[in-house]
């Protein structure tokens, strides 16, 4: 089991990790390879609003919610640990790039991979948005990523992540809106769905 201090040692070279570029693939619970990946839990922020209107969109669509504050620890301790040793579920969120990045790698060992990630980077009076995932998600998230409010509209974009194999592309937007509100530390933020990766 991987203990705090190794999930505190992933977190502080984050910064490091690179968007998924390559081909991937994702299953999820849904062995089928047809229709959606069914996401065992979505994981939001509640220090970003972006991240909670993600969540609010999210439970509105009927996806299991867990709110974390920067940590991922104790939901990888209590629940996703143990969930994971008996069935590598998919989950997805709207986080910083730390958890993202901690669940990635811990992910490993159960046959996980980041099938789909969006960076969100703020800058004066516009989101840039940059995507790395199946191309449905893709052409989705750039129809929804040009216009406000696209914190919540990703919660319909990583909702409809396909399951089976599916080959990876990478796309740019741009929404011009003001800066919302985020913490001082936090420059962009990620959407993300890890799944369970389908061998080629």
């Amino acid at each position: 089991m991987t203990n705090r201090r190794q999930i505190l040692q992933i977190g502080i070279t984050a910064t490091a990790w690179p968007l998924a570029s390559r081909a991937a693939q994702a299953a999820g619970r849904n062995v089928s390879g047809r229709g959606a990946v069914q996401l065992y839990k979505v994981i939001y922020d509640k220090r970003f609003e972006d991240s909670v209107s993600f969540a609010r969109r999210a439970a509105a669509l009927g996806l299991p919610l867990e709110a974390i504050e920067g940590d991922m620890t104790r939901f990888w301790y209590d629940d996703l640990y143990h969930v994971w040793k008996q069935d590598p579920v998919a989950i997805a969120g709207l986080t910083a790039h730390g958890p993202m990045f901690c669940f990635e790698q811990i992910g490993r060992d159960q046959g996980m991979r980041v099938v789909f990630s969006a960076e969100h980077r703020f800058g004066a009076g516009v989101v840039e948005h940059e995507f790395s995932g199946p191309l449905a998600m893709l052409s989705h998230g750039m129809a929804v990523e040009s216009r406000p409010g696209w914190s919540a509209c990703m919660a319909d974009v990583i909702a409809e992540c396909p399951g089976g194999r599916t080959e990876i592309s990478t796309a740019q937007a741009m929404t011009a809106v003001p800066r919302q509100a985020v913490a001082a530390d936090a420059d962009s933020l990620f959407s993300w769905v890890i799944a369970p990766a389908v061998k080629v």
